[in-house]
């Protein structure tokens, strides 16, 4: 399926810098024809990042040299094994993706690069974790490097070098840092790159050795690199420039002659430690050798925006507007690495977009309401739009499906809030103790949920570990609600809902938790919260009767927050809720409230209109927004001085649902325009 909204990255802006149609064999006009900017894409969790890169490594792989690494998927393991770093496994993973052989195109030797990796995996005397890093490391890089055939020999690096080691003395890295360089560069380069080699290193400047000779240049920078910390990034600086080297080395003569097309990088999850450290030396690097640029075309992606002012001189463009490339050049202040950078926000999906992927119209078309409320529940993320539109596809009748069922389907067996919530939160335990918390409104509620609900070995670390993974994973910070990410909530609720309360230990009735946050709130002084978990527990009498009462008090505005915040509560699990609410909202079932006034038959039709129509799966329909602006205009004559707020409610209101979007008056504000208790409709 078209990855929509990133055409103008995947059939655009990388064929041109790459120099190769996406999907033909077919040469594009390189730009620009110098330096090449590298470019950061950016969005939120399941913006489709990973997406992209996987579609250009798709497109591009067996056509040019193309490497593909995960940022967050290397460890630090500093601690125990000193002849490691997260930027050595990356480099690593780089050199093996850009060295692996393609059909008409050869495969690129990087010596520099891989003759620094070999002599910085070099092991101390009797450390045998360091001893297997070292194979493992060196194994894969042969291997997949094209430089050894012999699977065993390859296993068997350690044992070679060890071989070639004369004598220890009281030296227990140099002799092995030593005998690994002279075994590779003897073994697996030819004479004139073996020379290109010690000529490049014995050309380093701060690289702490005593002696000429070039292999003490390298066994220098192996010391160095075990040190740790400062020394270890002095020497990861120089990693990086053997691969830009090797690169333009790679790129002289007949390549450059015919614009060979240029090798690809996609480094994912760049916001890690990791994947900044590694952009940065990339972007560094770049600006030191300005005058001889490479020609590694780089697309990242990060989580969410890039930070503060780390990337403040790169351009900005949009997948809607990418410029000519041929005319790119370096912007922002002399020597700024950011300035060789480009970034590049993957948005959400428009409706229209949406309605596109679902095929509107077709045969087996979905109705436009039903894509509409997908797009309001997922808030047009391309994660949740997909997972949705295969469970659509799936289903027996599509066009049967209401907007109330979405959450209902189900694929590959398992329930569609069950595989986003896989999706964006992964680790299982996590996603248990963001599940209990998401009715929560703030961290006070959230704590009282953990008391309650969990054990006690888990009660005091949970909100405190919920909170820093949203944090930690660029989520909205928790405040009110706690989860404030409107697709995240949504997805947590539902799977709240819909698992049995004996599915915990100690169980979780629905019921249950929503009066234990009733209380709390109602402890705290905090009528319209507790008003809230009343009416998600399925009570509405309690809350209408309130708003009724407090229709008549002086701040009007404050009233319509109330209404809105109270009328946000989840639903309960109850199949039957939408047809109930829909009913109660028309007026059908004023028959229960029998002795009540017109304007308490009034705020209850209007509590059950907008609370259907708050609902993240809800589309309002014309009956429904009328209702909603009927009710509000007749409640506006009965209000002794806020009429006019009410009346203005009572067109603003259904025009912003027809919108689905969150009405400006239900909206708290706080000094500085800050929104307070409301938040915008999933």
């Amino acid at each position: 399926m078209t990855l929509y909204g990133r055409d103008a990255v995947l059939r655009e802006l990388v064929p041109r810098m790459v120099g190769l149609h996406h999907t033909k064999r077919k040469a594009v006009r390189q730009e620009p024809r110098d330096e090449v900017p590298a470019v950061l894409l950016h969005g939120g969790h399941g913006s489709g990042r990973t997406a992209v890169l996987d579609a250009l490594r798709e497109a591009y792989a067996d056509r040019v040299p193309v490497a593909a690494v995960d940022c967050a998927g290397v460890r630090d393991d500093d601690a125990a094994v000193s002849n490691t770093s997260p930027v050595a496994e990356l480099l690593t993973g780089l050199a093996r993706g850009l060295s692996a052989h393609c059909p008409g195109f050869g495969r690129l030797r990087l010596p520099r690069l891989l003759t620094g990796l070999v002599a910085v995996s070099a092991w101390h005397r009797g450390e045998l974790d360091e001893q297997a890093c070292a194979r493992e490391r060196v194994e894969a890089l042969l291997t997949d490097c094209g430089l050894e055939k012999n699977p065993e020999r390859a296993r068997n690096w350690p044992g070679d070098v060890l071989d070639r080691i004369g004598g220890w003395g009281t030296d227990e890295l140099g002799p092995v840092a030593a005998a690994s360089v002279r075994l590779f560069t003897d073994r697996y380069l030819g004479f004139r790159e073996s020379r290109a080699v010690r000529q490049w290193y014995g050309g380093l400047a701060d690289v702490p050795t005593s002696q000429q000779d070039d292999n003490h240049v390298l066994t220098a920078l192996c010391r160095a690199f075990h040190l740790g910390e400062g020394m270890r990034r002095r020497i990861e600086v120089h990693l990086v420039e053997a691969l830009l080297e090797d690169l333009r080395a790679a790129y002289t003569g007949w390549r450059h002659l015919n614009a060979a097309p240029r090798p690809l990088a996609l480094l994912d999850n760049v916001h890690t430690a990791a994947g900044t450290e590694l952009l940065d030396l990339l972007l560094a690097r770049r600006v030191t050798a300005a005058e001889r640029p490479d020609q590694l075309v780089v697309v990242a992606a990060t989580l969410g925006e890039p930070h503060g002012d780390r990337y403040a001189g790169a351009a900005r463009w949009t997948a809607a507007n990418v410029p000519g490339l041929r005319e790119w050049r370096r912007g922002g202040e002399p020597g700024d690495p950011a300035a060789g950078l480009v970034t590049l926000p993957l948005p959400p999906l428009d409706p229209d977009e949406l309605l596109s992927m679902m095929h509107v119209g077709e045969e087996r078309a979905v109705r436009q309401e039903v894509a509409r409320a997908v797009h309001r529940f997922t808030g047009g993320s391309p994660l949740g739009c997909r997972i949705f539109y295969d469970a659509l596809d799936a289903a027996p009748d599509p066009a049967a499906v209401e907007p109330h069922e979405l959450t209902r389907l189900r694929l590959a067996g398992e329930h569609v809030t069950e595989l986003i919530l896989a999706a964006l939160v992964p680790d299982a335990g996590l996603s248990s103790y963001l599940v209990l918390l998401s009715v929560a409104q703030d961290a006070a509620a959230a704590r009282a949920l953990a008391g309650a609900y969990l054990t006690r070995d888990h009660q005091a670390g949970a909100v405190e570990e919920a909170r820093s993974h949203l944090r930690d994973e660029r989520w909205p910070q928790p405040g009110r609600p706690f989860v404030g990410d409107d697709f995240l909530r949504a997805v947590l609720v539902d799977e709240l809902r819909r698992r049995p309360a004996d599915a915990t230990d100690p169980p979780q009735p629905w019921p249950e938790l929503h009066e234990l946050l009733r209380r709390h709130h109602e402890d705290r002084g905090e009528h319209a919260a507790a008003h809230h978990h009343e009416l998600a527990a399925g009570r509405p009498a309690e809350p209408a009767r309130w708003l009724a009462e407090t229709l008549h008090g002086p701040a009007t505005d404050r009233w319509l927050t109330d209404l809105w915040h109270i009328a946000r509560a989840p639903h309960p699990p109850d199949p039957a809720w939408a047809d109930v609410c829909r009913a109660t909202a028309s007026g059908e079932r004023d028959g229960t409230l029998a002795g009540a006034d017109s304007v308490a038959r009034s705020v209850n039709r209007l509590l059950h209109a907008v609370w259907y129509a708050a609902d993240p799966l809800s589309v309002p329909d014309a009956h429904l927004r009328g209702r909603i602006g009927r009710e509000m205009d007749f409640l506006s004559f009965e209000h002794p001085t806020g009429g006019r707020a009410l009346y203005a409610a009572s067109q603003d209101w259904p025009a912003a649902l027809k919108e689905l979007r969150t009405p400006d008056s239900a909206v708290e504000r706080r000094e500085g325009g800050e929104e307070g208790r409301g938040h915008a409709i999933p």
